[in-house]
């Protein structure tokens, strides 16, 4: 930006909230825009994209499958719900099966927005300055944005802990007595076990406790919130689903309440896991996490905390400090101070703490905005943040994720079928996910394990590139003879064509 608007922003702040404003919208439309641009990605997107799909197929609404008979236990159905909702609508498709999370992303930026513009008492225009940073910052965030159009369950458990945030902050801290505070807070966890489960307490359960006790407020935290009825209001949000999900398969609760939030955590290299690999990671790996997920942002983030931290005081008295910087950096902190002693992590993890940590960061800004060179820092960041993403989404994202699906070359199948028709099979004993959801559950899997001719020729077969020798060997063995004439292809796959040899080898 030319140094004369940049220093007219900084002097401005209802300039500063109009560009804040353009930025969250601009960040919106693009992300919207672009949610059915690109192919679902193995293995997380298109697995629960896929789950949804057999979801929808079968009807099955109470247990979620893999494949038709083989259920899923590592995570509740709420993703999954909405997905095969909005896919009954919208159609079979990447746009319908991200657009639940997009949704979850929109209503996260919205309860940010509130929290950081009531995180003060202020004029209008500096509130609303405040809130719109907030959003800004998180809109922005590379983490955040990607999974605004990600077909996996962690959005949904970011609105439900940030809802649960910004429910106790209005209820308690400014005293309001709307239906969507009061009761919101206990609707939010009910959403968050389906969601996730029990790890939605970790995330805003556990930080408003450590608050609420630290600050002695015990009681006016049984004030300012129904808790009889409102935990019943919980208890029966969650308590069908998963009585009747163990009813459907014994065994569900202990496999997802002990395995998934137990020994996860406790063992790195658990072998329970019936969906995964373990993802080992050194203790306090979840730090480097958390600075990666907000990109651009990152060296402003560390700058801006230590800061406001040494601003603070380290030893000052959660009783005596500021009581709406206490609690957001508990909100942030806990979590994080929870996770820093697991090493079975992953970096969706983080998405949850970036709420309550970009309300940080928009106080801290907002403090320092009438500098000219933080003021001139965060203008210049914002719409490089912006760019990035949006440039990342429109430009490298349809060909990116190319490498790691088997759409193109389900497309390139379909394409060679018309004129000759043939079945679509995958060479081992595991078919990709984004190969189930891309032929619609028609592929099957196929192995030279047991000696037997192809089923059917022509038929058409995916293969990864390291192991098409192991295909060719396997046909050569059979009698007749065989053909393998590979199609079409990306760096991981290759699509061929089996048919009958037309001459003696």
């Amino acid at each position: 930006m030319p140094k004369r608007l940049l220093d007219e922003l900084a002097l401005d702040p209802r300039a500063r909230v109009m560009l804040l404003a353009t930025i969250v919208l601009a960040t919106l439309v693009i992300r919207a825009a672009t949610l059915g641009t690109y192919v679902l990605a193995d293995t997380t997107e298109a697995r629960y994209g896929e789950i949804a799909r057999v979801m929808l197929t079968t009807g099955n609404w109470v247990t979620p499958q893999e494949a038709p008979g083989h259920p899923f236990w590592a995570k509740p159905p709420l993703y999954a719900w909405l997905s095969a909702a909005s896919m009954a609508l919208a159609g079979v498709n990447e746009f319908a099966a991200r657009l639940p999370s997009f949704v979850f992303a929109l209503g996260t930026l919205a309860l940010v927005f509130v929290w950081a513009r009531d995180a003060g008492d202020d004029s209008e225009w500096l509130a609303r300055e405040r809130g719109l940073i907030a959003a800004a910052i998180l809109a922005t965030s590379a983490l955040f944005y990607a999974s605004a159009g990600a077909v996996m369950t962690d959005p949904s458990l970011a609105f439900c802990s940030t809802w649960m945030m910004v429910a106790f902050m209005q209820s308690l801290l400014r005293g309001r007595t709307d239906r969507m505070w009061r009761w919101g807070f206990f609707v939010a966890a009910g959403l968050g076990m389906l969601a996730k489960g029990p790890v939605v307490m970790v995330y805003a359960g556990l930080p408003i406790a450590l608050w609420t006790l630290a600050t002695g407020r015990v009681r006016d935290a049984w004030r300012a919130l129904p808790w009889l009825r409102g935990t019943l209001l919980f208890i029966a949000i969650w308590a069908p689903w998963y009585v009747a999900a163990e009813l459907r398969t014994p065994g569900f609760l202990d496999y997802f309440l002990l395995g998934e939030h137990v020994m996860r955590f406790l063992d790195p290299g658990w072998r329970g896991d019936l969906y995964g690999a373990a993802h080992a990671r050194p203790r306090g790996f979840i730090w480097l996490f958390l600075i990666g997920a907000f990109g651009v942002w990152a060296p402003i983030v560390i700058a801006l905390l230590v800061s406001r931290v040494r601003a603070s005081g380290v030893r000052v008295r959660l009783r005596t400090a500021d009581p709406q910087f206490t609690y957001a950096l508990l909100c942030a902190a806990v979590p994080l101070l929870f996770f820093t002693f697991a090493r079975n992590i992953i970096w969706p993890y983080v998405l949850p703490m970036m709420s309550p940590l970009a309300v940080l960061l928009a106080t801290a800004f907002e403090r320092r905005l009438p500098a000219p060179a933080w003021a001139r820092t965060f203008l210049v960041a914002l719409p490089l943040a912006w760019a990035s993403l949006a440039v990342g989404w429109i430009i490298w994202a349809p060909y990116g994720t190319r490498d790691r699906s088997t759409a193109p070359l389900v497309q390139a199948w379909r394409q060679e079928s018309v004129a000759e028709p043939g079945p679509l099979a995958y060479w081992g004993d595991h078919v990709p996910h984004s190969l189930r959801f891309y032929s619609r559950g028609t592929a099957t899997a196929l192995t030279g394990a047991t000696g037997v001719p192809p089923p059917r020729v022509p038929m058409f077969v995916i293969v990864e590139r390291k192991q098409l020798p192991e295909v060719g060997q396997w046909l050569d063995s059979m009698q007749p003879n065989y053909d393998l004439e590979p199609l079409a292809g990306n760096a991981r796959w290759v699509l061929a064509e089996i048919e009958a040899a037309r001459k003696p080898r």
